[in-house]
């Protein structure tokens, strides 16, 4: 079994030799390799090494990690690793991409419901998964690596924030469609009303460990539905007749 910087390797080169390139960073477009016979795992052993391996990229960062260190935490072997995972680059992808998939999953919407009441639930469920613990560790991570390994900055962003901003924006575009809603970019439109209901919050969070009670996260949620919906601007008193 090939250690992790062995895994990719250049062309050949004039003289017809193979030379082995280093990988010193993660990559969202590596390829996993499938199972291989006598590898399957169960669900709950896959959840065991995610959960671990995402304490230890948390704890000490993506570089500081090697694979070495994962196995003797998870146990099992490279062999198993690699084959379900694609190695330390392919776990790590999965450390990141299942939180956002369950930011996004949050993100349900129920239709029977007027404007308003689909517009609060969009923003209750999304403001309590992004302020979830474990959503608020892996934002510092990336904050932290971003520079460093940029690729994985992408891949976040792509599976959690621009899905969140996507899924918003078809219901934005429903609307529209419908006449409940004035015309506007619904991307744009998603992107101002959930970076509206975060700011605050999450930012407190991330810096402090202060935490934002109950009844902060209501008015923020009921806030931020009025302010979309009513806009800012006062409104002329009617004459009566």
């Amino acid at each position: 079994m090939q250690t992790e910087k062995y895994m990719r390797r250049s062309k050949t080169d004039p003289r017809g030799n193979s030379q082995a390139k280093a990988v010193s960073r993660p990559s969202a477009a590596r390829h996993v390799p499938k199972e291989r016979p006598g590898s399957r795992m169960s669900e709950a052993r896959r959840q065991e090494i995610v959960r671990k391996a995402a304490a230890l990229f948390i704890e000490k960062g993506y570089a500081n990690v090697t694979i070495d260190e994962i196995i003797r935490l998870v146990g099992g072997s490279k062999a198993t690793l690699y084959a379900r995972f694609g190695g330390k680059e392919g776990l790590f992808e999965t450390v990141i991409k299942e939180p956002c998939v369950d930011v996004t999953h949050a993100i349900e919407i129920d239709p029977a419901g007027d404007v308003e009441a689909q517009l609060t639930q969009i923003a209750r469920n999304f403001l309590r998964s992004v302020l979830n613990p474990k959503i608020l560790e892996l934002h510092r991570l990336m904050v932290s690596i971003g520079k460093t390994f940029p690729a994985v900055g992408s891949f976040f962003y792509e599976s959690g924030p621009n899905t969140a901003y996507a899924i918003v924006a078809r219901w934005m575009e429903q609307q529209q469609a419908a006449g409940k809603l004035a015309g506007g970019n619904p991307r744009q439109l998603a992107v101002l009303f959930l970076d509206m209901l975060i700011g605050e919050h999450q930012l407190a969070l991330l810096t402090s460990p202060r935490q934002s009670s109950p009844k902060a996260i209501d008015r923020t949620v009921r806030a931020a539905v009025e302010l979309f919906l009513n806009g800012a601007s006062k409104r002329p008193a009617r004459k009566r007749s």
